[in-house]
């Protein structure tokens, strides 16, 4: 009986053990995966999808940084993704990401972070039926570390 109770709680610990190291190597992977290299110019874009389509994603640009968490490939209806994006250019840099909405309507979300000032100038809706939709955007931090929020919604 006792060598039982001895295994089983060997086991138990093992297992704890285990799944205590696995969560903590997959915490520092997430951590990893996110990582904005220091001294860095970053852009984050908060993408919201407040329509009833799922929009897909039909490209993307950023030709003066690196993507740490790239546009993805589609954003369900009523749900959110967030871009992240850095550069070592010290001057700033842009992105942007197009998605389409609807069969003859898209978005384009555009964020430019440069030490002149950081905007969403170039956001717009494209297509025969962009007019349909309305992209709000709000800055809320500025160069070098911009954070803008876009909500597409229909008209």
């Amino acid at each position: 009986m006792t060598t039982s109770a001895r295994r089983s709680r060997t086991a138990k610990i093992a297992g704890i053990s285990f799944a205590t190291l696995a969560l903590a190597g997959a915490a520092a992977g997430i951590a990893h995966a996110g990582t904005v290299p220091a001294n860095d110019v970053t852009v984050a874009m908060t993408i919201t999808n407040n329509t009833d389509f799922p929009m897909f994603l039909q490209g993307s640009d950023n030709p003066h940084g690196q993507w740490i968490q790239a546009p993805q490939e589609s954003i369900a209806p009523h749900s959110s993704e967030i871009v992240t994006a850095s550069s070592a250019d010290p001057g700033g840099f842009g992105i942007d990401a197009s998605y389409s909405i609807t069969s003859g309507s898209g978005a384009v979300f555009t964020a430019n972070n440069y030490s002149s000032g950081a905007t969403t100038d170039g956001t717009h809706t494209t297509g025969d039926y962009g007019d349909a939709f309305t992209i709000h955007t709000n800055v809320s931090t500025g160069y070098p570390t911009m954070n803008a929020t876009y909500a597409v919604q229909p008209n």
